[in-house]
């Protein structure tokens, strides 16, 4: 796996980062969009403030308006037609409540007012308490100040799938709190021989909370986050069931005698949005070259995707894209058919 970052290190920066997060429920109508001369991207006027826009708040805002995002990130590398094309839209939509994430002087989200703000301060603080006491080793640490993926692994859960080749059960946690994902609580499998990591699929006893909840007027009333913290932490013990692991370590074994041709690798690459260097990669790793004709098991092709996700140029999102690929692969009845 990638290194990620050291884990007391990170929890500072999410405690730290707490105390400069503020938000807003604020009126659509009350909104302008300026350009800013010091920063690349427009500016959000509201009431008596201003603050920065982001990529991710721009995308946001053309979103809830109803425009989509395409068009929008065309227009980035011009503030006046952003702000232009983003006033236009606030003028001709009906008036709506709209929450404001804020960090400091800058607007990283603009999302409903039904937006559930489940923090990663509140995910982290209370999901390494759990594991420690689980007896969890931590594997992955990442947070960019927004997202948030913490994986760790459970040496009580461990088993072979062939002679020498031992895996561990183990858990990952992924939250967003800017709109780009919702809170997920997936079994995940470690390869000792080769420090694989592959996250199972999103049907096997996930646990899944939507950033969806009651519409707000004031966030400082806001305690929905509470009774979701509670039952994520009931869900580490049921994905952490030695019998959950017992199920899937029996998958992975039944993966070592189901082929696939080199041609199906190639069409599943394909559907499922492999570039065509990570393509070259998982040939490499499989000791073949794109071209060749040959069959190896799902297995193999599994390792071999999340060998790839290892590399420490992969972006998170990216490594955990490959992550979850390996183990749709092994999963899945027909991998090239279902999409992550």
């Amino acid at each position: 796996m990638k290194k990620g970052q050291e884990i007391k290190a990170m929890l500072t920066n999410v405690n730290n980062d707490a105390e400069n997060k503020s938000d807003y429920i604020v009126r659509l109508k009350n909104l302008e969009v300026v350009e800013n001369e010091h920063d690349y991207f427009p500016a959000l006027k509201y009431e008596d403030y201003q603050t920065r826009l982001t990529d991710n708040s721009v995308l946001n805002l053309a979103n809830r308006l109803g425009m989509g995002t395409s068009y929008i990130s065309k227009c980035m590398p011009f503030q006046s037609l952003v702000s232009y094309n983003l006033n236009h839209w606030i003028r001709n939509n009906k008036d709506k409540g709209l929450m404001l994430r804020n960090n400091q002087d800058k607007t990283r989200a603009i999302l409903s007012d039904r937006y559930k703000r489940i923090d990663c301060k509140d995910v982290a603080n209370s999901t390494l308490d759990r594991l420690m006491d689980m007896g969890a080793e931590l594997k992955y640490s990442y947070y960019d100040g927004d997202d948030m993926n913490i994986t760790a692994v459970l040496p009580k859960l461990e088993g072979e799938v062939v002679k020498g080749d031992v895996v561990q059960g183990g858990i990952t946690i992924t939250n967003s709190e800017i709109g780009n994902g919702s809170l997920i609580i997936k079994p995940f499998i470690y390869r000792l021989v080769c420090t694989n990591g592959m996250v199972a699929p999103t049907y096997l006893n996930q646990f899944y909370a939507k950033h969806v909840g009651k519409m707000l007027i004031n966030t400082e009333d806001d305690e929905q986050w509470k009774s979701i913290v509670e039952k994520m932490q009931q869900q580490l013990e049921l994905v952490s069931n030695p019998e959950v692991f017992q199920e899937n370590l029996m998958r992975l074994q039944q993966a070592t005698d189901e082929t696939i041709t080199s041609h199906g690798i190639v069409q599943l690459a394909k559907k499922q949005g492999v570039s065509d260097d990570e393509r070259a990669g998982i040939f490499e790793r499989l000791n073949h070259y794109l071209g060749e004709e040959f069959a190896v098991s799902k297995y193999e092709l599994a390792n071999a995707v999340t060998n790839l996700a290892n590399d420490e140029n992969k972006s998170d999102q990216r490594a955990r894209f490959l992550q979850e690929l390996g183990g749709m692969i092994i999963f899945s009845n027909n991998p090239a058919r279902a999409r992550i």
